[in-house]
């Protein structure tokens, strides 16, 4: 039995520790918050809440595979539930889009309202979309991504084309580049620097769909604190790490900010890499991640409004994507009192207009509705993307440092739920059993 500290007990943090315990590690997490989750939270004011973080995924297999490989399967311990709605995109020329997900002929159905030939060319990319998805799983989701793509892997993902070039390419239609674009702000960056592989995620909604828990996304947090206990994992609250202690080339400890060291086998980091390297780890051994993580950037931030609004609003569907500069997002989820609806207001960039007067020129005006109004901190979504060379620079699972490992949005694969659950998965199979 090893004895492994996880540090931060966000979402990454937590699934490497239930995962690792499992496997017959001794695991304690610290955490310097007052609560476990990171982002994934909830917000509750005036009667409403709301989901503070993330509030669907894709890939549900992902999140089934956490629990299944720590215990009881997730069926048994949380109601994870497919978003039947289709997403509404309401595009800058007032055209208002339906997509539905799981589906490929409604969708080819719904874009026909657009036009014929768009409804040939959507499909026909998404369609392309299912060979990268077999190169993306089997060379990066899985498990570390290689030193080298083979010429094979490089033809399919063609990582020197942007989301934008493609759109442009491969899409006539205005609307329609919006749509496949829209998943570049989800990831925070700029189109003309994501890759156009990124644009695999509108394949994955169309055939795995989005999905949801029925009582909020803190169904996940609270379903991973009773593994922590069934795990007997130890979590410790307001644990700040000061350092993680090395000699040789290898972890040795972890240092809280009180000064207790405390002596470990491994650590499993869910800090952003930036933080940890430049400040918890000196060990000569990792200058070589420091400079490779000094090229990268923080992706835009994320405003987010929540309200409580009285009815009667407009009815929309669990999401609605407003086009323009900003993005603006408006996600009806959450729980209200009898007679209100709770929605947030995701802004993707930096609003230079209030969140209600963005709503009210994109069309939606609720300013007379409103009874709770608050503001979650601006988040981010991890590493912006700044071309192919992006997966080169997040952290690697596995650090120079022997016994240290990482997780979370800034390390590989990136951010989103199903990729820092599977990242957890490739760290705890790289230290294997105890």
């Amino acid at each position: 039995m090893a004895s492994i500290v996880v540090i931060g007990a966000g979402l990454g943090g937590l699934a490497a520790a239930v995962r690792l315990a499992k496997l017959g590690h001794r695991v304690t997490v610290c955490e310097r918050a007052n609560r476990i989750g990171g982002t994934l939270g909830t917000l509750e004011a005036d009667g409403f809440r709301w989901d503070t973080g993330a509030a669907s995924t894709t890939l549900p297999a992902a999140l089934r595979d956490l629990f299944r490989k720590s215990g009881r399967p997730l069926e048994q311990v949380a109601d994870l539930v497919p978003i039947t709605d289709p997403r509404r995109h309401v595009f800058t020329d007032g055209t208002v889009l339906d997509l539905p997900l799981l589906d490929r002929a409604d969708q080819r159905r719904a874009w026909r309202t657009v036009g014929e030939r768009t409804a040939e060319q959507w499909t026909a990319l998404l369609d392309s979309y299912a060979d990268v998805w077999e190169t993306v799983r089997t060379t990066a989701l899985d498990q570390p991504p290689p030193r080298r793509q083979s010429v094979r892997a490089l033809r399919t993902l063609r990582p020197w084309q942007s989301l934008e070039r493609v759109a442009s390419r491969r899409l006539d239609d205005e609307r329609a580049r919006a749509a496949l674009t829209y998943y570049a702000a989800v990831c925070r960056s700029d189109p003309r620097r994501t890759p156009a592989y990124v644009g695999v995620v509108a394949y994955l909604e169309r055939t795995f769909g989005c999905w949801t828990f029925a009582d909020g996304f803190a169904a996940l947090v609270d379903a991973l604190a009773k593994r922590l206990v069934e795990r007997r994992v130890e979590v410790r609250l307001g644990a700040e790490v000061a350092a993680v202690a090395t000699s040789g080339g290898a972890v040795r400890g972890v240092r809280l900010s009180d000064g207790e060291l405390l002596a470990t086998d491994a650590v499993v980091s869910d800090l952003d890499p930036r933080v940890l390297y430049e400040e918890l780890v000196y060990a000569p051994e990792a200058d070589g991640v420091r400079k490779q993580l000094r090229k990268t950037h923080d992706a835009e931030a994320t405003y987010v409004v929540h309200l409580g609004l009285r009815d009667p609003v407009p009815d929309l569907p669990f999401e609605t994507v407003l086009h323009g500069d900003p993005l603006v997002v408006v996600r009806v989820a959450g729980t209200a009192p009898a007679g209100h609806r709770a929605w947030s207001v995701l802004v993707h960039g930096y609003p230079t207009e209030d969140a209600l007067d963005l709503l009210t020129g994109r069309g939606i005006d609720v300013r007379e509705q409103v009874v709770s109004r608050q503001t979650s901190p601006s988040w981010l979504c991890g590493v912006a993307w700044e071309g192919s060379r992006t997966v080169r620079r997040r952290a690697a699972n596995i650090s120079p440092v022997q016994g240290l490992y990482c997780v979370g949005s800034g390390a590989h694969p990136g951010g989103g739920v199903p990729a820092t659950a599977l990242g957890a998965a490739i760290v705890a199979s790289a230290v294997g059993k105890a």
